[in-house]
């Protein structure tokens, strides 16, 4: 016993010193194991894309060529088994062994990201967009936080393949043994397996084993657990039988039958979408497109000669009020385009504007017009992160109630209803919109709430633009706004240019100004948020959207360092929690007026991003059923930082009364985009197309309004005509700003929110898009005219998608396939031919639009 521990020891011993003996030892007992991890890499990764895209494709569609999407799979693990032979040549050992385990670890943890990062979006990653990834320190924490998933997956993986990796690798050579069988005739000169072979070579000295996997399970696999249970040593040769006669015979025509279903299949995007491999997925080169060619769209019927061919982009009008000195924000009345002639957007030219400026002011607001008690002084603009429609307020009919009652198996208890009454009661008087909760009443602050608006972008920097420029983002993948023309002046480039024009400029000392007339004061414009602006070069936007001046976490940090006592701490890596701005918001009203000026303050929150972080010493309360393994955890965490916002934004309306100028400033509030976490578990817009991530709370909060709601179809690019609109109608700006913003209010695309919507004119309708996070992939859209919605794909390896909002408030029937014409085909099935016919004309109105949306921001594709 003693002796065969000893040889034992020895033996590890020299195994461990002699690298040649350790790899002849180890890599025979490891190769099945990096061919199973491959193998469950590779598997993995094409259920979950089939599964992602299981609705996208009709069942006859499937069944039939379904087989054919396993191509490259089966060539990838044919592949890796070839490698992971046991051959006798030890080169080819090393070779295989070079190949194998980089191979098994990058197949097996692309498979483990693509199934953590769908688990936690609902989308599969767009491998192309990686090279846009800006690598500032906010979006490498952001990507670290899916790192656990990855890790945990990839775990998964690596025990799965430890346990199963005898029988996936005998399966395949079982496979494989048999093609040989039938390929043999066919190839009998040239068919020598001379690296791995059931024969010892006489002519070389064999080692302590030989490595003829065929012959016997080797030492070392069973050492480490590896062999197949249920091999044995070879036995002699035994004449075939019935059953393994059928068992070639049905591998051979299943074979044949699949080689030909891949050598008929019509070409089809989606079908080699679904076909690609996890290995090669990173690598697809994305689709050509260029101006005339956004993105393929096939033949359909009708004559679209009014739209094709045609820009919005002509000769810059001429403003008697302009500077004469070159102004930001207003290149185009300077200078063209690599020194051509001044062009700007022309709405007289663009083929799908409708313009509401010539109609009457909506009744409820023309009285208060009228009677001239609406002033404003001051401007604040507010993007609300990750904010949807149905939490502001969160309402005890509405949808999200309905998900809370479901969790309690349909009465929500005393306790969590009280604190569902309590948590957006700000929300409640900002809207006008009550609870139903009944468990206070409440007077509305006064104010324009549009029921049924959408954002601008799903992407928060996006959204922004559309916000504060009144311009439709750029149709690329992330930020690229900042390095681009931002072809409409945004508020703060207006503002800036306004105070060129009145008499009492900030060069003018404070004391010539007006005291009471503020109509002449200057403005000023200010970003202000308490979280990072490193993100996706936010600090290059902000300036370039004409902000003077900006407050983020750097400034916060900066600042609490020159007072005495410990520094304020982060509630996550993203920055600090609003409140901490409270002082920043006052002394800009303080300063202003002091040095009489205006404010036009824009301000992103933070706290309702995920991972939906508490303030630091604030806890979670229970305001959904956590249910089983605590799936409702996520749901729960960001209900109650939307309750945190609305504290802040209550606090905000307690600090304009303090600063005295409640009455004179307009509060704009709107949500940056949703979040579809309650309905397929996404915590991020990025690639989701489902409605919840576009429809958002937008809010014009004044004293002086009456409450009114509106229930028109809305486009957050409609906030910056509507305050230029309602500085004009309200009188709050003199005579020369007034004619200049007379003049440029006209130039922008969205309608003007206080007048009379015109959905549809003379044969056009009111479009309204929504570029998708993250900017590249989908395009979506609506008209006011109708209430469908249609998202349509930019890239060939995501679904076109049509919804009626109408009858399908939470998309649980949206119609989706990866080519237009099924899906014009089951939408005339479904919901009829005037659905059917709007399915067309908007395909067509898209691809325009992008073409169009390139050339207005002066890009150039490429690609």
């Amino acid at each position: 016993m003693k002796l065969n521990a000893r040889v034992s020891c020895l033996r590890l011993l020299y195994i461990l010193l002699s690298p040649s003996q350790w790899f002849d030892v180890y890599w025979p007992a490891s190769r099945k194991a990096c061919f199973a991890l491959l193998f469950i890499g590779v598997i993995s990764a094409k259920l979950l894309r089939i599964y992602s895209h299981l609705t996208s494709l009709s069942v006859d569609r499937f069944l039939l060529w379904g087989p054919t999407f396993l191509l490259q799979d089966i060539i990838c693990i044919l592949l890796a088994h070839t490698f992971c032979r046991n051959y006798q040549r030890r080169w080819l050992r090393v070779i295989s062994i070079l190949v194998m385990i980089p191979a098994s670890l990058i197949i097996s943890g692309l498979s483990a990201a693509n199934i953590s990062f769908y688990v936690q979006t609902g989308a599969e990653i767009h491998w192309r967009q990686a090279h846009w990834f800006h690598r500032d320190a906010a979006s490498i924490k952001t990507l670290l936080t899916g790192l656990t998933g990855l890790v945990i997956g990839e775990v998964i993986f690596t025990i799965a393949a430890y346990v199963l990796s005898p029988y996936i690798y005998n399966f395949v050579r079982a496979g494989v043994s048999v093609f040989q069988y039938l390929l043999a005739p066919l190839f009998s000169k040239c068919w020598k397996w001379k690296g791995s072979t059931a024969e010892n070579n006489p002519y070389e000295q064999v080692a302590i084993k030989d490595w003829d996997e065929e012959s016997s399970v080797p030492e070392t696999e069973s050492m480490l657990g590896l062999d197949s249970p249920d091999i044995a040593p070879r036995q002699p040769t035994k004449p075939i039988t019935t059953t393994s006669k059928v068992i070639r015979i049905f591998v051979g025509s299943a074979a044949t039958y699949f080689l030909l279903l891949c050598l008929i299949r019509p070409y089809d995007a989606a079908y080699d979408f679904l076909t690609q491999t996890v290995a090669i997925t990173p690598f697809v080169k994305p689709p050509t497109r260029t101006l005339t060619s956004s993105f393929y769209l096939p033949d359909l019927p009708g004559d679209y000669s009014w739209l094709y061919n045609h820009t919005a982009i002509g000769p810059t009008s001429k403003y008697d009020w302009m500077p004469l000195e070159k102004t930001p924000g207003f290149r185009d009345w300077y200078e063209g385009f690599n020194g051509s002639v001044p062009q700007h957007y022309d709405p007289n030219l663009d083929p799908i504007h409708l313009s509401n400026l010539e109609a009457d002011i909506i009744e409820p607001l023309r009285e208060t017009l009228k009677d001239g008690k609406l002033k404003i002084k001051h401007v604040f603009l507010f993007k609300l992160e990750s904010t949807r429609a149905d939490v502001f307020p969160v309402k005890k009919d509405g949808h999200i109630a309905d998900i809370i009652r479901k969790s309690y198996s349909g009465q929500i208890p005393d306790d969590v209803e009280d604190r569902l009454a309590n948590l957006t009661r700000n929300a409640e008087i900002l809207t006008g919109v009550p609870s139903g909760f009944d468990q206070h009443d409440f007077e509305p602050r006064g104010g324009l709430y549009a029921s049924d608006a959408y954002t601008g972008g799903t992407f928060t920097l996006k959204s922004i633009v559309a916000s504060v420029c009144g311009a439709a983002p750029l149709v690329v993948d992330f930020n690229r706004e900042f390095f681009h023309h931002i072809y409409q002046p945004c508020m703060p480039h207006i503002f800036n240019t306004l105070n060129k024009l009145s008499p009492a400029t900030p060069k003018n000392s404070t004391k010539s100004r007006n005291s009471k007339d503020f109509k002449t004061w200057p403005w000023r414009s200010t970003m202000m948020q308490s979280i990072t602006d490193d993100y996706d070069n936010q600090d290059r936007l902000t300036p370039a959207m004409g902000f003077d001046d900006k407050v983020t976490d750097k400034t916060i940090t900066k600042d609490f360092k020159k007072k005495p006592g410990p520094n304020p701490e982060k509630y996550n890596f993203w920055g600090y929690e609003e409140h901490k701005l409270r002082e920043y918001f006052l002394d800009a009203l303080v300063q202003a007026e002091k040095k009489h000026e205006r404010v036009f303050l824009t301000h992103l929150t933070g706290q309702t991003h995920h991972p939906w972080k508490m303030p630091i010493g604030e806890g979670y309360e229970e305001l959904i059923s956590s249910g089983l393994f605590n799936k409702n955890d996520k749901v729960n965490r960001y209900l109650n930082t939307i309750g945190v916002n609305d504290g802040w934004l209550g606090e905000v309306m307690d600090l304009l009364n303090e600063a005295g100028v409640a009455d004179e400033t307009l509060v704009v509030m709107v949500g940056d985009h949703g979040i579809s976490l309650l309905e397929d578990g996404g915590v991020t817009p990025n690639d989701n197309p489902h409605v919840a991530n576009f429809h958002v709370p937008l809010v014009f909060s004044h004293p002086s309004l009456p409450p009114i709601t509106l229930n028109n179809r809305i486009s957050s690019l409609q906030i910056l005509p509507t305050i230029l609109d309602l500085l004009v109608q309200s009188s709050s700006l003199d005579k020369t700003s007034a004619k200049a913003i007379t003049d440029l209010l006209p130039l922008y695309e969205g309608q003007s929110m206080i007048r009379e919507p015109i959905p549809e004119s003379s044969g056009k309708q009111d479009w309204q898009f929504t570029v998708m996070n993250t900017g590249g992939t989908w395009l979506a859209m609506r008209s006011a005219a109708k209430p469908y919605r249609l998202v349509v794909p930019l890239v060939p390896d995501v679904e076109w998608r049509f919804s009626d909002i109408s009858s399908d408030p939470n998309e649980d029937r949206a119609l989706q396939s990866f080519n237009i014409k099924p899906l014009l085909k089951d939408v005339g099935k479904v919901h009829g031919e005037s659905a059917r016919e709007w399915v067309g004309e908007a395909a067509h109105v898209a691809q325009w639009w992008v073409a169009e949306n390139w050339r207005r921001w002066e890009y150039l594709p490429e690609n």
